[in-house]
């Protein structure tokens, strides 16, 4: 599997999108998880605040390995946003019981409002 880097103009990321019934709005890093050379999965997140970003889509085509596919693109995600300098990541969710609020529970998300989620960075200095 190859996750490719891109934003959100890629028609690649707003057909896979549009298939879930999301739609796309404002600047946001895209990743993209081909298999060969099919989109099986997406994530994007964009800007929250000036110290946080935020997860707005995390979509999968399979359910194997759903659990392994998410950490991979959650991890990535976190990644970027730590290159791009931020503090925390944070993701909202319609509902507490999302199938996705266990997943990011196991990543060190802990919620800060009934809707919202958080991870802080911890930082090496």
């Amino acid at each position: 599997m190859e996750i490719i880097v891109t934003d959100e103009n890629d028609e690649r990321f707003i057909e896979f999108c549009k298939s879930f019934g999301c739609s796309v709005e404002g600047p946001q890093i895209a990743l993209l998880l081909n298999n060969y050379k099919k989109t099986v999965g997406c994530a994007s997140f964009k800007a929250y605040d000036s110290k946080s970003a935020e997860i707005t889509t995390l979509f999968l085509n399979s359910y194997d390995n759903r659990e392994k596919i998410s950490y991979k693109l959650i991890r990535q995600l976190e990644k970027i946003a730590m290159d791009y300098e931020f503090k925390s990541v944070v993701v909202n969710f319609d509902s507490r019981e999302d199938i996705l609020v266990e997943i990011f529970e196991k990543l060190d998300y802990q919620f800060v409002d009934e809707l919202l989620m958080k991870k802080e960075f911890k930082s090496l200095i």
